[in-house]
Parts: structure tokens; C-alpha cells; sequence
């Protein structure tokens, strides 16, 4: 055996979202060495999951809610399970599922747990490449295993104990032990992937897709070192909901290379907001996206897309969304004595109850502006002097700009377009740079304020300032 002690484990869940959904059965066949001899026990419990098995978990299983109602909760197997699985290498089919799973179950338990991890399927990959299929079904038909435990978790372990045991029958030893040396020192990676997936991805600045089933996106991220970032979504151990979705979900990585972190910051905001992976929700919220501006001493909600281009220092922002930017009104409001009810932000004002006190007027947190007490021109002025840390800055020119980002021999230098806060694009030239601008406002296509894109426009001013980009004034559009 390679190792002096090997659990081949496999569990039952209520679904596969490790931080949502549960265990319901637990399986480990140990197998330990002791000289020239191999010591194998057996262990399994059902758990009570503490929440309704769906009805398609309980035909796949067979595992139903009576069953699990006077089993124990996994807390109560916390402490003899962790001495199981004690110096081992934990070995299961797809076995970030379960090794995601037993660690999200011990976080709960208060248990800081970890352990060498070896995939059967990244396994079998490596012994056998020409084979087209390496899951649990192929492999029992293919080594002539018994299934007539399967998808019962202790039946599931045995079944990797004993194609283990076929695998050291057929090849050599050394054959076998050299593949597990060499899987269990890479990164877990999904085992639906190629085995060089990760070879193929460039150390170098870009952006990366993550791709499943009928070729939807997943996940998309940007990194100036791709490979190191993709390599660390799926580090071993890492146990998180979206790391272990993503294993089980992800077929292919596609990638984009960019002249640079600019270049890839761009692109992935760009990219999520077309394609709209599952994983990406911060940067997909992009139609919640808004800022303030006041109208007659009261902050008016407005959509980022209906900014204006010029005139954008009017308004304070931005917000992620409507409720974003009502809470730092209220503190602002709690800081600054400021009054919700004159911010339009308590209630409605009708004529009836215009004179009413506000709530914080009752507690003596408002200077009285909801009964005159204060004059409206002057809380007006109190909450444009309050807002002007989040005023948004005047576009820094007399028109749109060009940053020049460079790149290494393979992909060149890129050009980045912007105007009033507004990506135009990214080219390969200052000559098209100019094109860009121009074609943009002749054709009316300049896009929409987008807070996140905004977000970067404003660092890579600050880079060009510090002189880490080249900065280029593009002639004004039909120059």
C-alpha cells in the first residue's frame, strides 16, 4: 500500500452545496500497514442531516427521513470520526465533493481539520488516459466490481478499496505509487478536467473563464499570474461553497491574455456583465448600480445608466444599489444631526403632517429641519457639506484619453480609450486609440456610466499620474 494509512471514504448528502446542504451518511473503509500486513476496518453511520431529504436525493440513495430521524448529528461523530482519519490519506471518487463536504461538517463542529486528499478519478485518469470515461460506473464495469451496494456510502468505499486492490494486481507498484506521489502533490483540481489544464493555463496577466455543462460560464476572474490564481481556487483543503460548486460543476477553462492587470480588470467586468456567471454575483449587479443627486435640499435616487456624460460632479456616488446609498444616508443622518424625514427618506410629507416631527426629532438626533425649527437652506447646505467625500470628481480633461499599458512580445501594448469615466475600448495603437474615440461619439456608442468600470478608470488615472502608464489626450471627436 502507498501509504501507512489509507481511508477510502465516501458520503451521502442532501444535496451539493456543502454550505447549505448536509450529510446523511458516512462511509470509511481504513486500510493501515503493519509491516508486510494490511489491517482493513469498516465504519459507516447514517447522520441526521437536521433538514428534509429532497425526494430525487431519496430515490438515488434510498436513504429516507425516517431513516436518519433517530440517527446521530454529525457533531456527536465529530470526535471519533477526526481520530479515523487521523494521519491518513483521504482517498474518494471526485473527492473534493466529500472532502468539501466531512470539512464544512467539522467547521461547524468547531474542528479545524485537514489531510492529504487523493482523487480516484484523477487517478484512474493518469493510469489509464485512453479511457474515455473514469467515473464510478465506468470503473466498476470496467474492473468487474461488485455494485450491488452502490450509492450507499459504505458500499461506495468498499468499492474503492477493491479497485484499488485491482489496480495493484494489474500494473506495478511502482507505476501506481508514482501517479499517487505525483496527484498528491498537485492542486485538487476537478477531476472532469484534463490532466494538463493547469500546464496549459500562461503564468501571465489576463483573464479566465470557467466553464460547465452546455457551455455555460461558471466563474470568470483576472489575475496578473492566471495560473498561480486558478491553481489557487481549487488549493487542497479548500472546502468553501464556491470552491467545492465549482469542482463539481467545471468541464473547461478558457482564458484571454491582456497586456496587463488594467487590461484584465477591464475585460472581466466586461465579461461577466455579457455572459453573467453563476458564481460572479458582486460584479453582475451592475442594473442596481446608481448615485444621488439633490433636488431641492432632498437626495434623488438615480440609475447609473441615466448619469449624464457631462456634469457627472453633481452627483455623489456611487452605489451599488438603491439601499446602499439609503444607509449611508442614514448615518450620515445619525452622524451629523442630518433629518431623514427632510432627506425624503422617513415616510412620505403630506400637507397634513408637513410640520410633524421625524422619529430622531423625538430622540434628539435631528436639529428640527422636519418642524422649521432649522431652515431648510440650511440643512440643505449640512448634507451637501456631509456628501462631499462621496461626490463623484470631474472628468481630469478637456476630453477623452488614452493609457498606454504595456505588454510583453506576445500580446503587444494596449491602448486604453476613456472618456467621462467611460471605457470606449481597448486597441492596439494610439492611431486607433483616436479612431476608437471618434467612432464612438459619431455613432453614439459610448456606453453607459458603470460604477465598476469607473472603479478602475479612476486607478488607472492614478497609475499614469505615478507614472506607471503613459497617458495620451486624444484630439476632440471630429477633430
Amino acid at each position: 500500500m502507498f501509504a501507512p494509512r489509507v481511508c477510502f471514504v465516501d458520503v451521502e448528502t442532501t444535496g451539493t452545496d456543502p454550505a447549505r446542504d448536509r450529510i446523511t451518511e458516512i462511509g470509511v473503509v481504513s486500510v493501515d500497514r503493519d509491516g508486510e500486513c494490511l489491517r482493513v476496518g469498516e465504519w459507516s453511520s447514517l447522520v441526521n442531516p437536521g433538514v428534509p431529504i429532497p425526494a430525487e436525493i431519496r430515490w438515488l440513495t434510498g436513504i429516507r427521513d425516517d431513516m436518519v430521524r433517530e440517527a446521530p448529528r454529525f457533531e456527536q461523530l465529530a470526535e471519533q470520526l477526526y481520530d479515523r482519519f487521523e494521519d491518513c490519506v483521504f482517498v474518494a471518487h471526485n473527492a473534493r465533493f466529500d472532502f468539501g463536504f466531512i470539512k464544512s461538517e467539522f467547521a461547524r463542529a468547531g474542528i479545524a481539520w485537514n489531510a492529504r486528499m487523493l482523487c480516484t478519478v484523477r487517478l484512474s485518469r493518469r493510469l489509464y488516459p485512453e479511457r474515455g470515461s473514469h467515473s464510478l460506473d465506468a470503473i466498476v464495469a470496467r474492473f468487474g466490481l461488485d455494485e450491488s451496494e452502490r450509492h450507499r456510502a459504505l458500499g461506495d468505499a468498499r468499492l474503492l478499496w477493491r479497485f484499488m486492490q485491482r489496480l495493484y494486481e494489474r500494473l506495478p507498484p511502482s507505476c501506481i505509487e508514482t501517479a499517487i506521489r505525483a496527484l498528491l502533490v498537485r492542486p485538487g483540481l476537478p477531476p472532469a478536467l484534463a490532466a494538463d489544464a493547469l500546464e496549459r493555463i500562461p503564468g501571465a496577466p489576463g483573464v479566465y473563464v470557467m466553464v460547465g455543462a452546455a457551455d455555460r460560464t461558471l466563474y470568470i476572474g483576472k489575475s496578473i499570474d492566471m495560473k498561480s490564481r486558478v491553481a489557487a481556487h481549487f488549493s487542497a483543503g479548500d472546502g468553501s461553497q464556491r470552491a467545492t460548486r465549482l469542482a463539481v460543476e467545471l468541464e473547461r477553462i478558457d482564458w484571454e491574455r491582456t497586456a496587463g492587470q488594467i487590461g484584465a480588470l477591464l475585460r472581466e467586468s466586461e465579461l461577466v456583465k455579457q455572459r453573467l456567471p453563476a458564481h460572479n454575483i458582486r460584479l453582475r449587479r451592475r442594473m442596481a448600480q446608481g448615485a444621488l443627486r439633490l433636488d431641492q435640499g432632498r437626495p434623488r435616487w438615480v440609475r447609473a445608466q441615466s448619469l449624464p456624460e457631462r456634469d457627472c460632479e453633481t452627483h455623489y456616488g456611487p452605489f451599488g444599489s438603491r439601499a446602499a446609498a439609503r444607509r449611508l444616508l442614514a448615518d450620515l443622518a445619525r452622524e451629523h444631526g442630518l433629518c431623514l424625514k427632510a432627506m425624503g427618506c422617513e415616510g412620505r410629507v403630506r400637507s397634513r403632517d408637513a410640520e410633524s416631527p421625524c422619529f430622531n426629532y423625538q430622540l434628539q438626533r435631528c436639529r428640527g429641519a422636519c418642524v422649521g425649527v432649522e431652515k431648510q437652506e440650511a440643512h440643505e447646505q449640512r448634507l451637501r457639506e456631509a456628501l462631499e467625500a462621496w461626490r463623484l470628481p470631474a472628468w481630469p480633461g478637456p476630453g477623452a484619453v488614452a493609457l498606454r499599458e504595456r505588454g510583453d512580445a506576445e500580446v503587444g501594448d494596449a491602448w486604453h480609450v476613456f472618456d467621462r469615466w467611460r471605457w470606449l475600448g481597448t486597441v492596439g495603437s494610439l492611431d486607433a486609440a483616436s479612431q476608437c474615440c471618434g467612432r464612438a461619439h459619431a455613432q453614439g456608442t459610448v456606453p453607459a456610466f458603470d460604477a465598476d468600470i469607473f472603479q478602475i478608470i479612476r486607478e488607472a488615472l492614478q497609475r499614469a499620474e505615478r507614472g506607471e502608464l503613459e497617458r495620451f489626450e486624444l484630439p476632440p471627436a471630429g477633430a
